[in-house]
């Protein structure tokens, strides 16, 4: 997948900026201010108001590529703090997106994925309680899951360890590293361990530093 960014600015401060991100493997964003980098990933996935320029998609159009299929289906935004709505049990959190796919899906075809990907990913909770129960670490590895329950063309990744323990990161690094084999790969981080050896290409976006303004 090929996406052209042409002189796009937008409300959460790129400005004219032009940049190209082949995603045929792992593309890493290492943006020392943070903002510039989630404003891109924002962009690509319809969350930020694009007042100028053009995004496209593997020379289509933004609007036109997302018209053809859910975005969901294209990109798996694991967001920086994970996001679990806090009056919804974990389980109800984990199929709001297949949900929205499939209203009549019926959860229980989904529980043996859902235990599997929770083994993989070394967590051990009670999906019947709401997120209030477990700490930020927990929830945020459990959004990984929620994300690959669709299984999207591509994961957009947002500051990985963000809110994650040592022995957490050690887990999500190990899974992240099998999953490439699968998944195509935007990552916006700093952490050395996504950088040599990991990344296929890596953007330095403080090279791009005049072509975002904090709104």
């Amino acid at each position: 997948m090929k996406i052209e960014f042409i002189n796009v600015s937008s409300k959460e401060g790129l400005r004219n900026l032009t940049l190209e991100l082949k995603l045929n493997k792992v593309v890493l964003l290492r943006d020392p201010s943070e903002n510039l980098s989630r404003a891109i990933l924002n962009a690509i996935v319809g969350l930020d108001e694009i007042w100028g320029g053009e995004i496209r998609i593997d020379d289509t159009g933004i609007n036109d590529f997302l018209q053809k299929e859910p975005q969901i289906r294209s990109f798996g935004y694991i967001f920086d703090e994970g996001i679990m709505l806090s009056n919804l049990s974990l389980m109800e959190n984990l199929m709001l997106p297949l949900r929205w796919l499939n209203p009549f899906l019926n959860e229980n075809e989904t529980r043996e994925l859902i235990d599997s990907l929770m083994r993989t990913f070394g967590l051990d909770l009670d999906i019947s309680q709401r997120p209030v129960c477990y700490h930020a670490g927990e929830l945020k590895m459990l959004s990984f899951v929620r994300t690959l329950l669709i299984a999207p063309k591509v994961l957009m990744i947002d500051d990985p360890y963000y809110m994650l323990n040592k022995p957490e990161r050690e887990n999500l690094f190990r899974n992240l590293r099998a999953l490439t084999s699968s998944y195509p790969m935007l990552i916006a981080s700093l952490d050395d361990d996504f950088g040599d050896g990991f990344a296929d290409q890596i953007i330095d976006l403080s090279d791009f530093r005049d072509r975002f303004q904090r709104p």
